[in-house]
Formats: C-alpha cells, sequence, structure tokens
C-alpha cells in the first residue's frame, strides 16, 4: 500500500513550500500512487493557483522502518 505525498512551492519564490498529503489513498501499487501525484499536480492550479508541483513521494505504508524518509 502507498501514500502519495506531493511537494509544492510557490512560484514566485520557490522556498516557500508545502507538502499536500492525498486523502483518496493509499493505493495498492506504485504506479496507481503515480498516477495520482500527477493527477494532483494536474489539478493544483484549480485550488492553489500560486503553486506548482515540484516532487512526489509514494511512501510504501507497509515499510516499518524508521529512517525510511531518508529514502
Amino acid at each position: 500500500m502507498f501514500e502519495t505525498m506531493v511537494l509544492v512551492c510557490l512560484a514566485t519564490n520557490p522556498n516557500l513550500c508545502h507538502t499536500l498529503a492525498d486523502l483518496y489513498g493509499p493505493y495498492y501499487t506504485e504506479k496507481e500512487c503515480i498516477n495520482r501525484a500527477y493527477i494532483i499536480a494536474r489539478d493544483l492550479q484549480e485550488h492553489m493557483p500560486s503553486f506548482v508541483a515540484m516532487k512526489y513521494k509514494c511512501l510504501d505504508t507497509l515499510d516499518k522502518r524508521v529512517d525510511k524518509e531518508s529514502i
């Protein structure tokens, strides 16, 4: 199972960023998770017009390692 996270930054100041967590997941496959990240990026202008999607990450919810943030 994978959870989708998308990093969005202000278009005029790329140092001002927020992490968006998907409310619809988790997803069974990493491919579904990646598809959702692209949908979030596509729809971002409708909800946060001053922001642009910079990166995404699909977190494995079954991964119980303490250091998984450094992956």
